[in-house]
């Protein structure tokens, strides 16, 4: 299965330009996009400690394809970064980093991820300068709707308005309105619709097997049967 996994972030990426990218992407590369995910979780976290992310890294199947935009989706560390691609890697799956015009997966050199990461290391210090120079990047607190994001997107994807999804989560409308503004919810749940739907390709053949190699960050619930859900 191709997933493309969406990043709700602040910084010079907003989802429009993930969008566009990620579509140009897979069309010269062929790929059909069988699956949208959006993953909200703060990247500058440690991968313990964000267990939606995990759930999804948990719902990968063997051999499935995930195309992000860059690798500041998965982390903005390097250390957090080696974990992922041991995690994916170990199951055979491919990772494509469409701004980086890149495929990591279990046949690659060492050298090609060793050089994504050092440009990854070089960028994160050019933020840190940056930083420290009085220009920090906004970061998104923390929210009550959070626990309700998967229902409001649901929702949203078919299209109820703001008012009545308020009112099925006995929520004030104007706190939802500006939560959802806030996070880009309307724009991901039109990106994920539309990169749905610009992919005619045919899918890469895929096996859907069990493997029993697991990475650490998984093994916690390895009896989960793989590729259940693709839910954050």
């Amino acid at each position: 299965m191709n997933i493309v996994l969406l990043k709700n972030r602040s910084d010079d990426a907003p989802i429009i330009v993930q969008q566009k990218q990620i579509m140009k992407y897979a069309h010269h590369h062929d790929l059909k996009i069988d699956t949208t995910e959006i993953e909200n979780s703060d990247s500058t976290l440690e991968l313990e400690e964000r267990k939606e992310f995990k759930g999804f890294l948990r719902s990968l199947s063997k051999n499935d394809h995930i195309i992000i935009f860059d690798l500041s989706t998965f982390s903005n560390n390097v250390e957090e970064l080696v974990k992922v691609f041991e995690c994916l890697l170990t199951r055979s799956i491919s990772i494509h980093i469409a701004d980086a015009n890149a495929c990591i997966h279990v046949d690659s050199k060492p050298l090609v991820l060793l050089d994504l990461l050092v440009k990854q290391r070089e960028f994160n210090k050019k933020l840190d300068k940056e930083k420290a120079q009085g220009r920090p990047k906004g970061r998104m607190s923390k929210s009550k709707f959070d626990a309700y994001r998967p229902q409001v997107i649901e929702l949203l994807e078919n299209r109820t308005s703001i008012s009545e999804i308020a009112k099925i989560l006995h929520v004030s409308r104007t706190s939802l309105k500006d939560y959802v503004n806030s996070r880009g919810l309307k724009e991901l749940v039109k990106a994920k619709a539309t990169l749905l739907q610009s992919s005619r390709k045919q899918p890469l053949a895929l096996t859907k097997t069990q493997t029993a190699k697991e990475c650490s960050l998984i093994t916690q619930i390895i009896d989960q049967p793989e590729g259940s859900h693709h839910e954050l």
